[in-house]
Order: C-alpha cells, then sequence, then structure tokens
C-alpha cells in the first residue's frame, strides 16, 4: 500500500484555511487576555478608591516659618482646612495655598505631600519695614507694614518690635491687607533696601512721616534717633543719603546754639537750616 503526500501546490486552499483558523485562535486569545487585564486594572483601581485611598491618613503635618511670624501651628491649620481626617490621596494642595494666601501677613506658601503621610507647609511671612500709625475715624491703629506697602497685623501690642514708626497715613477705615497708595510705595522699597544693605543706618531711624504736597507729589520727614532735629528729604531714601545725613548732625551737634535748630531740609544740593519760631 503506497502512501500520498499532499504538497501546499497540489492543494493550497486547505493550507490556506489552516493558517487562518490559527491566526483568528490567537486574535482570539489575545484580545481574551486584553479583556481580562482590563478588568483586572479596573478592580484594582476600585478597590484602591474604596479601600486603600480611604485608609492611608496624613499623620504629620510639618509647618515651616521664619521666627518672626506669630500665628500658631492651630490657627495655620484652621485657616488651611485641614484636619485629622484628611487622606492623603483626597487633600488639594494647591486649595490650602489658595486659602493660606488670604493671610495677609503671608507673603507666599508651598504645600507639598511626601508619600504615604507627609504634609509640608513651607510658609514664607512678609517683612516690615515699619509700624503704621494710621489715622482712622475711630482714633489712632498700630500695624506692620512691608516694602510692597500692605498693611498687616493691626491692632496688635507692637511696641516691643525695633521699627520707625510710619505716620502721616490717613484713612476712613483700617484693615489687614489693605495697601497704602502706590506713590508712597516706592520710598518703603527704598526703606527696605536700606535695611538689608545697612541695618545700623536703618536702625538710626526713629519715625518717617509722609507730608503730602499734592495729589500724587509728598515729602518724607525723617526723625533720627538720638537727635531732636528732623530731616526734611524728597520722595526716595538710600544708604549714601542716610549717612551724610548722619555725618551732618554729628558735626552741627556740639555747636552752641543748636537747641534751636528745627529743621534741616536736604531736599536740594544746598542744605538748609530752619531754626525754631522762623
Amino acid at each position: 500500500m503506497s502512501s500520498v503526500i499532499l504538497s501546499p501546490e497540489v492543494y493550497p486552499g486547505r493550507v490556506k484555511a489552516s493558517r487562518g483558523k490559527v491566526n483568528s485562535k490567537k486574535i482570539e486569545r489575545v484580545f481574551t487576555g486584553f479583556i481580562i487585564l482590563l478588568v483586572g486594572i479596573i478592580i484594582v483601581e476600585l478597590g484602591f478608591h474604596f479601600w486603600i485611598a480611604p485608609s492611608v491618613l496624613i499623620n504629620k503635618i510639618v509647618i515651616s516659618s521664619d521666627s518672626n511670624f506669630i500665628y500658631s501651628d492651630d490657627f495655620l491649620l484652621a485657616k488651611a482646612g485641614v484636619s485629622s481626617s484628611d487622606t492623603f490621596f483626597n487633600i488639594k494642595t494647591s486649595l490650602i495655598e489658595k486659602r493660606l494666601m488670604l493671610i495677609p501677613a503671608i507673603q507666599s506658601v508651598s504645600v507639598k505631600k511626601v508619600f504615604p503621610s507627609i504634609l509640608q507647609i513651607n510658609i514664607e511671612s512678609r517683612v516690615p519695614v515699619g509700624l503704621s500709625l494710621i489715622s482712622t475715624d475711630k482714633g489712632v491703629v498700630p500695624g506692620m507694614i512691608d516694602s510692597e506697602g500692605v498693611v498687616f497685623m493691626t491692632g496688635y501690642n507692637l511696641s516691643s518690635m525695633d521699627l520707625p514708626v510710619i505716620s502721616g497715613l490717613e484713612f476712613p477705615e483700617i484693615r489687614d491687607g489693605m495697601r497704602m497708595p502706590k506713590d508712597l510705595c516706592s520710598f518703603l522699597g527704598d526703606m527696605e533696601v536700606v535695611k538689608r544693605l545697612s541695618p545700623d543706618l536703618y536702625g538710626m531711624i526713629s519715625e518717617i512721616k509722609f507730608v503730602r504736597t499734592g495729589d500724587a507729589d509728598y515729602e518724607v520727614l525723617l526723625y533720627p534717633k538720638n537727635y531732636r532735629t528732623r530731616i526734611r528729604i524728597g520722595s526716595s531714601i538710600d544708604d549714601k543719603i542716610l549717612k551724610y545725613i548722619i555725618m551732618v548732625l554729628e558735626v552741627i551737634s556740639g555747636q552752641p546754639g543748636m537747641e534751636k535748630l528745627k529743621e534741616i531740609d536736604f531736599r536740594t544740593g544746598d542744605i538748609v537750616y530752619r531754626i525754631q519760631g522762623e
């Protein structure tokens, strides 16, 4: 009995049909595996959201700020809307930053989550350049003013702060976060530079009084510490002007009759002396 071997050349249709069945089964297995994988991912995600995520609580909150920042951690957390029941995955750092920025004493804030259960809050507070004495309908209200002209921490007892007093400001009312007129802010910016570069000169200023000379113009009266004579300058200041003022005061302080000296005007190149009663 002889056997016959069928070659692809003799029956090409049968070979093609067999290959088609094999490819179809492979596609079916791949598709089935893909469906199983997708279902598995969905099950894992549902399990994460309903069982794992709610159980990962924030158990450590780290708040960093400078030493001059007076607000307590409890106050900040209350303002931020953070509680012990907050979970790591549900808490929104951008929302916390937005809430904390409503506190006028805060210059900037950044909030970061550190897996698995830590919340970090970094606060940069406003740096005052002076203590305000703002006249209102209800009297004089103290507060701090920074180089941007933002008034903050109003109404607190700030007598222990070693800062120049800023006077000559009048507002119908005062509230934390209000801003001084823009034309006055440039001088406060100058003061911040002097404070940073020449703290000793900055510390020799007792009071800064703004004096309006027009709708948008003003002059400044400086009251140096340890000297009875007030100094009149224009709408800007730097460490060179302050050095010159202190040098002049030291030269004339020991001369006779200087107790009658009321004011020294530095607004022009020539120094002008004004005696009391003139």
